[in-house]
């Protein structure tokens, strides 16, 4: 199999694991490639080809267009987990739908109590039902919409109308089945204060399996590593970027100007050490958390490459792997890097 798939079907182990069916493989065959496929064509790695493809738009362009138009077409039920709600036309289409009688259903951050009081209010005085985050995690900082079991809608930004017109950041819109009931099961989990069952997944998910899963994607460069993320601060993460520009791939890094976050003043030292190219941008904000590999797959989700993010959240990403969309997120990093500026 492709180097890249077989470095992040290492991941697998961390969602529990699956064994091919009884006498599938013969007797020339490599049980390990059976296993893998077996995996793979029931939507268990990360990079199992989806029955439809991820629909990627790109902020600040689209704004809350990818939310609104899931919106207008929902019948009967939406979960959310969202780190920040905020103003804007998003809130405004869950109060209007929780208002016609819809089932919405939303987690939001403890954390940010001050900041999403007066939306959990709004959402609860439509009839919406809101929870705040289980305080078993540093902070939920997920943001994925499910619309009527058929669409979901993964970011890497907040729903604030003033954030997506500030920021850098990717919207997935999923239709895959498998991928819907995975996050359906994560939500109503979560919702339910137990554990979710993602024994077969291709979500990245924390703190169950992006660590594995996002140093599986960097270990699988093997010409070009692209990194686009607000923090880079996660030791073993910057040592896996350390280690692809050390075996000659080229690698290039756009973090959030450290005005904004300021942990990225580290982060540079780590690349000026390393000799890694890497470069801050102000404006749009770099709130996109993302890594693409060869021109093959990409990372993009709510996981910052941070040890909180990835081991005490919740936060969920996605491999991305159709063509179009990772050529559309390579154009958008080309095009940040000629308007970032150099360390």
């Amino acid at each position: 199999m492709p180097v890249f798939l077989a470095a992040l079907s290492l991941g697998i182990g961390a969602c529990g694991g699956a064994t091919p069916d009884a006498g599938a493989p013969n007797d020339s065959a490599d049980p390990g490639d059976s296993a893998e496929s077996d995996l793979s064509s029931r939507g268990c790695t990360p990079t199992s080809k989806r029955a439809h493809a991820l629909v990627l738009n790109v902020e600040p362009t689209d704004a809350s267009g990818p939310w609104t138009a899931a919106l207008a077409h929902a019948k009967s039920r939406v979960r959310v987990l969202i780190y920040q709600m905020g103003q804007g036309p998003i809130l405004d289409g869950l109060v209007a739908a929780a208002h016609g009688g819809l089932d919405v259903r939303v987690i939001m951050d403890k954390s940010q109590e001050p900041v999403n009081q007066k939306y959990k209010t709004a959402l609860e005085a439509a009839g919406a039902k809101v929870l705040w985050s289980d305080p078993q995690f540093s902070f939920m900082h997920a943001k994925v919409m499910i619309v009527d079991d058929a669409t979901a809608i993964v970011s890497t930004g907040n729903y604030a109308a003033t954030q997506l017109a500030s920021e850098r950041n990717y919207v997935m819109t999923d239709t895959d089945a498998n991928d819907v009931a995975s996050l359906g099961k994560l939500f109503d989990a979560d919702f339910g204060r137990v554990a979710p069952d993602l024994s077969c997944t291709r979500l990245l998910v924390s703190p169950i399996n992006s660590r594995e899963r996002i140093l599986a994607v960097i270990a699988g460069a093997k010409s070009e590593l692209l990194v686009e993320s607000m923090q880079l601060a996660d030791s073993a993460v910057r040592d896996a970027i350390a280690a692809r520009k050390d075996a000659g791939v080229k690698v290039r890094v756009i973090v959030a100007d450290p005005s904004w976050i300021a942990a990225n003043d580290d982060a540079a030292k780590f690349m000026t050490a390393h000799q890694i190219e890497g470069r801050r941008m102000l404006a749009p904000k770099v709130h996109v958390k993302s890594i693409l590999v060869d021109g093959k797959l990409a990372y993009a989700g709510s996981e910052n490459l941070s040890q909180t993010s990835l081991d005490k959240n919740r936060e969920v990403g996605l491999v991305v792997t159709e063509s179009a969309n990772v050529a559309k997120m390579r154009d958008t990093f080309e095009g940040d890097w000629a308007t970032a500026t150099a360390f």
